[in-house]
């Protein structure tokens, strides 16, 4: 069997100094639009795009109009 030697250098690089701090850590503000990824049947999405134009509302003030009147009759 063949001897490998070991690498003599580190071939991933210097590590990040420690007063760097990562920049994922931020926090978005809580009115910044996030994606809501979930699927629904194509003709409950028609009829709440027609609803919320019917209405003058986008779907996500309609989303978030239905959500409130759900928690607050609960």
């Amino acid at each position: 069997m063949a001897k490998i030697s070991k690498p003599t250098t580190n071939r991933k690089g210097a590590p990040p100094p420690e007063f760097e701090a990562p920049a994922n850590l931020t926090r978005n503000a809580d009115q910044d639009l996030r994606p809501l990824n979930f699927k629904v049947a194509a003709s409950f999405k028609r009829e709440f795009k027609a609803y919320a134009n019917e209405m003058d509302m986008s779907m996500v003030s309609l989303l978030t109009t239905c959500f409130e009147h759900f928690k607050n009759s609960r």
